[in-house]
């Protein structure tokens, strides 16, 4: 494993322009009272609090608007207006108003974004809270990073800016009349069961002939974004290996070996080489697509690898009840990559107390069983504690084995070469035009490259 020494990395890194440009302009801090209880209102003042979330309004319909009115019904003397900005111009916008003084009291962001805010000085502190008023079923900071899936990307020099808001990963959608009919009494644990598996499910239905049942679906395009990179990630973690990690001495190093990576890629390509996954997934990049979450409705597969939201569409497609499984483990653990939203407090805010107040409100059992029904709340208590429908428990199953990209983030490469390059590999693979051992080794140069010349820019 090649390791490099760390050199300090400057916060622009890994921003956007517009972050770029804040950290040179921006000068704007603040600190937070001491929280406790929401300070009373002066005697006939009444506090108003702007909340913005950036989720379009076709996916949320009006469940903010009835969460707030009932806030607003309970909270007479601190009231809550509403307001949607696309996730396109989100981020923008808040850095904008921010540095400007102004901006929302209480905002969503997405995971990725919260760190580099706090580099900016553009969300607050949020450590004393945590310790005085702390959010659902935590009390106080240690209980609080057990608890809270996802904190660490909401952290910074050791304190915290910004509190996760909702989680996802991906996991496995299946048809379980299919299993039934294969003579396949469980979802598969391991990697090794889910391709045995994959195997048996695969059936030509109508004697034609052809083969018109697939056991496992995935999408296995090579393009920059595609899935693929979601699913390698998960069998090399799940085995040990990370594309770079962290070194014992502080910088970085490749955490992987070109065998290991072989072993991965012949794994995937063994599913087409049985004829138990289609050559057509070689050209689907994205889970999204319609053609390939109806697949499970339609019944061309029997195992489809998709996050929640997908899976929701592919239930939508389909006139047959359909379930989800955790990812199959390893031969060290089984795990999936973490990604979800954060909510954070602008330092501009003239109320830090009631738009913490708020932020827990926003953060409770009852808010996610009652208003926020299509996400998974990030705190591992209410996980165990919550009732979720039945077909998507195997995704509330799988996030407690889910880890951020915090490490791929802080890392030197840039994430989108290492996705692109990555998939690129994996697709040469599928595609026959490199053996599983000349990618492997190839993939693993081509992350050293990046390395060294991240490291040396």
């Amino acid at each position: 494993m090649r390791r490099t020494k760390s050199r300090s990395r400057g916060p622009g890194a890994a921003l956007s322009l517009i972050l770029i440009a804040v950290l040179v302009l921006a000068g704007c801090t603040a600190v937070p009272a001491a929280p406790g209880e929401v300070a009373a209102p002066a005697a006939g003042e009444q506090i108003q609090l702007v909340f913005r979330q950036n989720d379009p309004p076709n996916e949320v319909g009006d469940l903010f608007e009835r969460a707030i009115a009932e806030w607003n019904s309970s909270h007479p003397n601190i009231q809550v207006t509403f307001e949607n900005v696309p996730w396109a111009q989100a981020q923008e916008q808040y850095v904008r108003e921010v540095q400007a003084g102004g901006g929302p009291d209480v905002a969503q962001m997405a995971f990725v974004w919260t760190r580099d805010l706090a580099i900016a000085d553009l969300v607050m502190n949020l450590d004393s809270f945590i310790e005085s008023a702390p959010p659902g079923t935590v009390d106080g900071m240690e209980s609080f990073k057990e608890d809270f899936l996802g904190y660490d990307l909401g952290e910074y020099e050791e304190s915290i800016y910004g509190i996760p808001f909702s989680v996802d990963t991906f996991a496995m959608g299946y048809r379980p009349d299919l299993f039934e009919a294969a003579g396949v009494t469980e979802f598969p644990d391991t990697w090794d069961a889910l391709f045995d598996a994959a195997q048996q499910l695969t059936a030509d239905t109508d004697g034609d002939g052809r083969t018109d049942q697939y056991g496992f679906c995935f999408p296995a395009g090579s393009g920059p974004t595609s899935g693929m990179w979601f699913l390698a990630n998960y069998y090399l973690w799940s085995n040990g290996h990370w594309f770079i990690q962290e070194a014992a001495d502080g910088g970085w190093e490749v955490g992987t070996t070109p065998e290991a990576v072989a072993e991965a890629m012949t794994y995937f390509n063994n599913f087409f080489a049985a004829s138990a996954t289609p050559e057509s997934m070689i050209a689907i990049d994205s889970w999204g697509d319609p053609e390939y979450t109806s697949a499970l409705g339609r019944g061309d597969c029997a195992i489809l690898f998709l996050p929640p939201q997908a899976f929701r569409a592919a239930e939508g497609q389909s006139e047959i009840a359909l379930a989800s499984a955790p990812d199959p483990q390893g031969s060290v653990t089984r795990i999936s990559h973490l990604g979800g939203r954060t909510l954070v407090i602008n330092p501009n805010t003239k109320h830090p107390e009631a738009a913490w107040a708020f932020l827990q409100f926003l953060t409770g059992q009852r808010f996610y069983e009652e208003y926020y029904t299509g996400q998974f709340p990030p705190q591992k208590s209410l996980l165990a504690n919550m009732t979720f429908d039945a077909s998507i428990q195997g995704y509330a199953d799988q996030l407690p084995h889910a880890v951020t990209f915090k490490t791929y983030i802080l890392a030197p490469p840039p994430v989108a070469a290492m996705w692109d390059a990555t998939n690129r590999e994996f697709g040469a693979v599928y595609s026959g035009q490199k053996s599983a051992e000349q990618a492997g080794a190839d993939l693993v140069a081509e992350m050293e490259n990046l390395l060294t010349t991240a490291q040396s820019e």
